[in-house]
């Protein structure tokens, strides 16, 4: 009996955190706003400012895990979560993955929530080996994508597109070094947020934030 209460509290800690925070965002007098990164002009609405111009993740067109094209076309009306990653990863990989799943299993029913995985080993990781990664951390089809292309086009939409590190390291024993971090991506195409996706608490964060977000286009 005293096992279960004590999983029962643990539950009510993890969860009251984001309850309250939404909470808040709905029917408090604390307005929560996600910001738009990189913005870089706004115009005065009211006593708040529009964001009327700032970075859009360039058009990409790659390979699923099922040997389909995906563009990011595919995602427009969506909110999503994306990362870098390669299968033979000894290291974050695994972490970032089931971070991923946890964000994929809390939306799992909301169908304007996608996960975007980029391969940064397009060589080793054609569609039968993401096919494999996928199954192997419960990727719901049409719900998270894993993809892979011509190592240049990924390296670039990594670095210039999301801003993250995407680079090939034959020094190294991983042999790739690619960001640890999440973006969340609105439906405009604007960068959001970053998050540790190693952190469970980062992406806690992650996940009260694309709530947030989904919040703000129902009140639109």
């Amino acid at each position: 009996m005293k096992k279960y209460i004590k999983a029962g509290i643990l539950a009510i800690v993890l969860v009251l955190p984001v309850f309250l925070l939404l909470f808040l965002y709905k029917f408090g007098n604390n307005q929560f706003k996600i910001p738009v990164y990189f913005a870089y002009d706004s115009n005065l609405v009211g006593d708040e400012y529009v964001i009327t111009d700032a970075h859009h993740i360039p058009d990409f067109k790659f390979l699923t895990q099922d040997s389909q094209y995906f563009s990011n076309k595919d995602l427009k009306g969506s909110i999503y979560v994306t990362d870098f990653f390669f299968t033979r990863c000894p290291g974050i990989c695994k972490d970032m993955s089931s971070q991923l799943t946890r964000v994929q299993d809390y939306f799992r029913e909301n169908k304007e929530i996608k996960i975007v995985s980029f391969s940064v080993d397009p060589e080793n990781d054609k569609p039968s080996a993401l096919k494999t990664y996928a199954d192997r951390y419960r990727a719901v089809p049409d719900k998270w994508y894993f993809l892979t292309g011509s190592k240049d086009s990924l390296y670039k939409l990594a670095k210039e597109g999301f801003f993250l590190n995407a680079l090939e390291d034959k020094n190294s024993k991983e042999e790739f070094i690619h960001d640890n971090h999440f973006v969340l991506v609105d439906k405009e195409g604007r960068i959001r947020g970053f998050y540790d996706g190693t952190s469970k608490k980062d992406v806690d964060r992650l996940i009260t934030e694309v709530s947030i977000l989904l919040e703000e286009y129902e009140k639109k």
